[in-house]
């Protein structure tokens, strides 16, 4: 990259340096996520203590792979306070069907609703949540939700990459911040009394959740202001008039 460009720009903040380490000229921006979320940032939406998001991705695959566990916390939770409701995003209609069959199967089709297309609104409204590992983790930071992040790929494919990745951390949270924010259950410790566990900490303590939304603001922070969008393309102007 760096022998055959020009400029990066770039996401995140610690993309810089690896960048210019390369001898590759980097510039932060900003991540577009920010100007994406203002609309439901600025929407007058309530938090409800009682409400937990299940996030299971937006791939089939990682439906199939994630959501019986979250369906299996969600009763676990149930058991353990009864007044508290459950709701999972759909990223299309045909997804809307699978998680809806995995639900009627578990039996589980009066206690938890999935609708399609409100990821992010849920994010601003539930008390608490279960995220797979991916970009919904960052929304959620900048969304305010506290969590538990999950991951779980084939065996074969975690312990190759264990092999070939060597950071400490998977969320980019985490990444970002350079420190735990949020708890990571990855492959076997993405169970549901581990999932469970973690969920009731954050449910019983209002402290605990608080404070991981002063941190989870401060990641969003990093992210740059709103008008990544502009700058970026003020950027590429620059270059085209020189």
């Amino acid at each position: 990259m760096a022998r055959i460009l020009d400029e990066v720009l770039c996401l995140f903040p610690f993309e810089v340096a690896i960048f210019e380490a390369a001898g590759l000229k980097a510039n932060f921006v900003g991540n577009p996520l920010v100007d994406q979320l203002q609309g439901v940032l600025v929407a007058d939406i309530a938090r409800d203590a009682r409400l937990v998001g299940l996030f299971p991705g937006s791939r089939e695959r990682e439906v199939a792979r994630l959501f019986p566990m979250m369906i299996e916390v969600a009763s676990r939770l149930r058991s353990w306070r009864a007044d508290l409701h459950f709701e999972v995003p759909a990223a299309t209609e045909k997804l809307a069907v699978k998680i809806g069959g995995l639900i009627e199967g578990a039996g589980a089709a009066g206690w938890i609703k999935v609708k399609t297309g409100r990821s992010h609104k849920l994010m601003r409204q539930a008390g608490c949540g279960v995220i797979a590992s991916g970009t919904a983790t960052l929304e959620a930071a900048c969304l305010g939700i506290p969590y538990c992040l999950v991951y779980r790929v084939a065996p074969l494919t975690y312990f190759l990459a264990k092999l070939l990745v060597k950071i400490e951390f998977i969320g980019l949270v985490n990444i970002i911040a350079g420190e735990r924010v949020v708890e990571e259950l990855v492959q076997s410790d993405a169970s549901p009394g581990k999932v469970a566990e973690q969920l009731k900490r954050l449910i019983e303590s209002p402290e605990l959740a608080s404070k991981m939304q002063e941190r989870l603001a401060g990641v969003a922070a990093m992210l740059g202001e709103p008008g990544v969008e502009s700058r970026a393309a003020a950027r590429v102007a620059d270059w085209l008039k020189a």
